[in-house]
């Protein structure tokens, strides 16, 4: 009787069990990444300056979002929860001030814990500030869950229009732009140029085909001319990855605020002719370009290149 009645306590124990965090446990995670130490969960949502503050279309705005500090769904489709995290910079208790490096690469204000076989990763929505986001929420379209963004405009002339909306997704357990319908083009090739920024001019062109893979250099690692590939298994890929993009729908051009900046282009053929160029001024177009980018480096790095005469 006695083992029967323990068997009930642990029974009833574990089927009780909280799946859920806590506030404590996600910011244990958070702050296990030591780039992430000096940040909190997000109490208030009011920017913390007058003049934004004031925007009778920003409180509304704020208003109708509702935002929150966690926001909780199965991001990735493993039928396990992850957790979107508004953070902010801790305060000087004495004074107030928020403490914040003074110059950082990412945005650090939003982030998704997403499950994996080992716990969770952490996922940063302000990678090399692609989105100036001042707050960020889980909604479901057509039974996928997305992130929404809540972000303010780079440049605006009407102080009643200085935000935007941007929409991302869980892919392949990285955060790239929602995509509606991605696109099906036969592509036959992919150019690919590096611009300088304070050297201004073409750092090197890479054209990419089925067949070939061909570098026209004069500044990449001290090659300069025409040089020949000899790793030509990954054009599918990028081929497959620019569909999943739609990349006919991506803009013709992106671009920061900001002067003698390095730029990349890419131009696409598809379709027995047809073609896209996309020109991206700061390289910060989207978190889907940065992963193209990523995967065009990797590409190069791989390659024992050899010099056409």
């Amino acid at each position: 009787m006695k083992y029967i009645f323990l068997f009930f306590v642990l029974f009833l124990s574990l089927s009780c069990t909280k799946n859920d965090l806590t506030d404590k446990e996600i910011l244990e995670i958070i702050h296990s990444d030591e780039n992430y130490n000096s940040l909190q969960l997000r109490s208030n949502f009011i920017y913390g300056e007058d003049f934004i503050d004031s925007i009778k279309s920003f409180k509304k705005i704020i208003t109708k979002e509702n935002p929150q500090s966690i926001f909780k769904a199965d991001l990735n489709g493993d039928e396990k929860q992850d957790y979107l995290v508004n953070l902010e910079y801790e305060k000087d208790t004495l004074n107030q001030v928020v403490m914040k490096p003074f110059v950082d690469e990412h945005s650090k204000n939003c982030v998704i814990l997403l499950s994996s076989p080992t716990g969770y990763r952490i996922l940063n929505a302000g990678k090399k500030r692609v989105y100036n986001i001042f707050s960020a929420k889980i909604i479901n379209y057509k039974g996928q869950n997305l992130i929404k963004l809540l972000n303010f405009k780079a440049e605006f002339m009407d102080k009643n229009n200085i935000l935007k909306f941007d929409t991302l997704m869980v892919k392949n357990n990285q955060l790239t732009e929602f995509v509606k319908i991605r696109s099906n083009n036969n592509v036959s090739k992919i150019t690919f140029t590096q611009f300088g920024g304070y050297a201004p001019g073409i750092y090197y062109t890479l054209s990419l085909k089925r067949d070939s893979i061909i570098l026209n250099s004069k500044l990449y690692k001290k090659l300069d001319g025409k040089y020949l590939g000899n790793n030509k298994l990954d054009f599918e890929n990028l081929a497959l990855y620019l569909n999943n993009l739609d990349f006919k729908n991506l803009k013709d051009r992106y671009a920061i605020n900001c002067s003698d900046c390095p730029a990349r282009e890419i131009k696409i053929v598809y379709d027995s002719g047809k073609s896209k160029t996309v020109y991206d001024y700061g390289e910060k177009g989207s978190l889907g370009l940065l992963k193209f980018y990523d995967a065009i480096k990797v590409i190069m790095e791989k390659q024992k290149w050899k010099k056409i005469e």
